[in-house]
């Protein structure tokens, strides 16, 4: 019987699941919708149970693979969870769930946290190293508990990967990066913060005991030939865990994560002051806890993917081998797109507005579009640096790297930058985490072991660390 670990990655779209030997070597990978409903105006919501649903038919499926290909049966020894934050689920004294789990991006709850007051809309981002919004649990749960649905003292809070571990497990534990992302953490003190769980009218209790990732949470407890008895840890936030699969582990490392929602997120060996949070949420860069127990993470948002994306459907080159010929027409030496220049259309908008000259083509416009898109980003960075300094190095990984004029073009502005052909950074961030749940090891081995060689990068820029 073949001994893997298992590393589970809970996104919007899809839920993945890739298992490996303990030394690193993947042996198979599998995904599955996530499960939604849709409601009227725009709302999108699910129930915990569809989402450990979702989990465990990827888990199925790549036992599957994995057996076909090690040609007999297999154990799973440990899981480790990762997925989407900010959504999750109130359970009741007796572990039920009692509320839907509204979708992150569902925008129900600005009315609630906006009556809470400018005092408290002010001193939001000190606490949480948030900016004011609806993306977090908090406004989702002050929607819920004027929405009627039950809150108080015996009332519990999971986010999704910690429910998951909980369906599996029976145990309830919360994760200090998934915790970040509620509202409800106080950062300077890593509990919860009285104030926002005055507001829903719980306890500090509503958000259970923290276990950094890694830590083993229980055992699983279901009837699953391959998975009964494996170790479970709730691994984090997909964004820090994909950050750790690609091998951005040191305590100044920057990882560019480069889908249709780009991020730049930065380690940092250290918790943040109030005031170094305060600032940071003021430029755009949202502040809270690593996976890697005593960091701080800097997380930014582009929506770069989304942007290149509809560059190259205007210009005919959506499909790939278009789109190739563009990526070799490409030249680093082109000018900043002559006869084209691409402009925000409004702050905080996905949309760009285009303004085109004579002699403007194809390759001008995506010359334009990636010049713009390194202003984005040197922006960005600019912003993490003026507050905590540069990073040491970088690692970008995700599908866009693929094309070399964006690797090319984020070498220009990112020093230090590898590009990781790791196709599932989160799901392997996650099996990492298993390992050490599964066989009580540090995680500087299990980080040598997978890296090694696992995670193939190559140098784009000569810059050596500082």
């Amino acid at each position: 019987m073949t001994e893997l670990v298992a590393g589970v990655d809970l996104g919007t779209t899809d839920t993945k699941a890739v298992l490996t030997r303990p030394d690193g070597e993947t042996v198979a990978f599998a995904r599955k919708p996530t499960t939604w409903t849709h409601k009227p105006d725009g709302r999108l919501e699910t129930t915990g149970a569809a989402l450990a649903n979702d989990v465990l038919r990827a888990l199925a499926a790549a036992v599957d693979e994995a057996e076909k290909s090690t040609g007999g049966p297999v154990k799973i020894t440990g899981i480790g969870i990762a997925g989407l934050a900010e959504s999750g689920v109130i359970l009741d004294e007796h572990g039920n769930e009692t509320s839907p789990v509204i979708a992150w991006f569902d925008e129900r709850g600005m009315a609630e946290l906006t009556a809470q007051g400018p005092a408290f809309v002010s001193e939001f981002p000190r606490r949480t190293g948030l900016p004011f919004g609806t993306q977090w649990s908090l406004p989702k749960l002050l929607w819920m508990r004027d929405a009627g649905i039950r809150l108080d003292h015996a009332s519990r809070w999971l986010n999704m990967p910690e429910y998951v571990a909980y369906a599996l497990t029976g145990e309830r534990v919360s994760e200090p990066s998934l915790a970040s992302r509620t509202g409800l953490l106080d950062q300077a003190t890593g509990r919860p913060w009285s104030e926002a769980l005055e507001r829903i009218g719980v306890k500090a209790a509503f958000l259970p005991e923290l276990l950094a990732a890694g830590q083993r949470a229980g055992t699983v407890k279901i009837n699953n030939h391959a998975l009964n008895g494996a170790a479970v840890t709730v691994a984090g936030h997909d964004h820090p865990v994909a950050a750790i699969g690609a091998g951005a582990t040191g305590p100044e490392d920057l990882f560019n994560s480069c889908g249709t929602a780009e991020v730049l997120l930065r380690s940092v060996p250290r918790i943040l002051t109030d005031d170094e949070r305060s600032t940071l949420v003021g430029l755009g860069v949202d502040a809270g806890r690593h996976v890697l127990p005593g960091h701080g993470v800097l997380i930014g948002g582009m929506r770069s993917g989304l942007v290149m994306r509809r560059v190259l459907a205007l210009v005919g080159a959506d499909e790939p081998a278009r789109r190739d010929e563009l990526d070799r027409r490409w030249r680093p030496d082109t000018a900043k797109g002559d006869g084209v220049t691409v402009l925000p259309a409004a702050p905080h908008d996905n949309d760009v507005t285009l303004r085109l000259r004579d002699g403007a083509g194809p390759d001008q416009l995506w010359a334009a579009t990636l010049a713009y898109l390194n202003e984005q980003t040197e922006a960005l960075l600019a912003a993490v640096n003026s507050v905590v300094g540069e990073h040491r190095t970088a690692v970008a990984a995700g599908g866009w790297t693929r094309m070399d004029s964006v690797r090319t073009a984020k070498a220009a502005v990112i020093p230090r930058l590898r590009i990781s052909a790791l196709e599932q950074p989160g799901a392997r961030g996650a099996a990492m985490f298993a390992a050490c749940a599964a066989y009580d090891v540090p995680f500087d081995k299990v980080t040598r072991q997978f890296q090694n060689p696992a995670v193939a990068t190559e140098r784009t820029t000569h810059d050596s660390p500082k």
